[in-house]
């Protein structure tokens, strides 16, 4: 069933059209993502779905129930914004059960389900600091407690994990993605970060320009990407420019590079007369000294570029490598430290990787 369908929503703001005829759903105890850079109408599409701001055209429907006219607090939904919106004069116990007061919820039962709330959050024996005595990641688990305690229908979150450095990012995603399940809930998470996105949720939505660009699973938006821009804001990318050649058959084709070298590509569904480019991972490259069977796929055939190592970096698990190739063009590599790179500026190599690793992209 689904909890949340958004069917052809357009918002302007002036001559801005900041979101236009996007549509989605959202099946209960789902984690979707609305991921891409700012302005992309990521968060206006979640301020439409909470209420703050109205539609110019199109549905919202949230359990099988028309939001048109409902306001914010007419509407079973939680939210988790970037600032955490934490009162400062109250304590913790008080802010969590204010929204259960506000809610109607039984005055008796209230320090209950507070302490629930906390206990699923791990701040129990906190109930009485104030926000300024809490870390960032406590204060953004109060808040998310809040947001659960009325059990909402819908959580929304906005950016929820910015205002905190990297190390504690990734682990309290973790953490937030952990609680979700825990509780079921159906969850529709705005962020621009595309690790985040993609390590919270079970489906994502890519946007640009208040579009919907691609939707899928996270692996299949990174491993096939439905345009260069979502390959580009998904993951690093190395591209090649050229043109589509015939080729040996059993689903692949030629690709003749600009710089001169032909590679051995998926064979795309062609269509019109716009032209292509191909993508391949960093991680999908392996350096060799010379060509050997590691970039092989099923049918033997092997893509390698002769180039030179111009610098190394190690970077904690990865390696990641510079190689220039002919007609001076930077290719990026990343192997995984594993004790073994012991590559060098000026290395002679191959860059060699598999036809199944190129991404072929159309460019009209």
């Amino acid at each position: 069933m689904n909890v949340v369908e958004v069917e052809g929503i357009t918002k302007r703001f002036g001559e801005v059209v900041a979101v236009e005829d996007v549509s989605f759903e959202v099946a209960r105890g789902r984690i979707v993502s609305l991921l891409g850079p700012s302005g992309c109408g990521k968060t206006t599409t979640l301020r439409l779905i909470a209420g703050f701001e109205t539609l110019d055209a199109g549905r919202i429907r949230i359990s099988d129930e028309d939001m048109h006219g409902r306001r914010p607090y007419e509407r079973n939904v939680g939210l988790l914004f970037q600032d955490y919106a934490l009162f400062p004069h109250m304590t913790v116990e008080q802010n969590v059960g204010y929204g259960l007061r506000h809610r109607g919820f039984p005055r008796d039962e209230t320090p209950k389900r507070v302490a629930e709330m906390l206990e699923l959050v791990k701040l129990s024996g906190l109930e009485q600091r104030r926000p300024a005595h809490l870390s960032g990641g406590q204060q953004q688990r109060v808040a998310l407690a809040r947001a659960l305690a009325t059990q909402p229908e819908v959580m929304l979150l906005d950016e929820p994990l910015s205002a905190l450095d990297a190390k504690l990012r990734q682990e309290l995603r973790v953490e937030l993605k952990e609680i979700l399940n825990a509780v079921g809930s159906t969850t529709i998470v705005v962020t621009h970060d595309q690790e985040e996105a993609m390590s919270l949720a079970e489906e994502v939505i890519v946007m640009d320009h208040g579009h919907i660009e691609q939707r899928g699973r996270p692996v299949e938006i990174y491993a096939r990407p439905a345009s260069k821009f979502v390959a580009e804001f998904i993951g690093r990318s190395n591209w090649f420019e050229g043109r589509l050649g015939d080729g040996p058959g059993s689903g692949v084709c030629t690709f003749q590079c600009k710089e001169g070298f032909e590679l051995i590509v998926p064979e795309p569904a062609r269509s019109g007369s716009g032209g292509y480019e191909v993508c391949v991972r960093p991680e999908r490259v392996a350096l060799e000294s010379a060509p050997s069977g590691n970039g092989r796929d099923t049918s033997g055939a092997v893509n390698a570029i002769p180039g030179e190592v111009l610098d190394v970096a190690w970077l904690g698990a990865d390696v990641h490598l510079f190689v220039r190739i002919a007609g001076g063009r930077r290719i990026a590599v990343v192997e995984k430290n594993v004790g073994q790179t012991n590559r060098r500026a000026g290395e002679r190599v191959h860059l060699c990787f598999a036809p199944a690793d190129c991404i072929v992209v159309p460019t009209g």
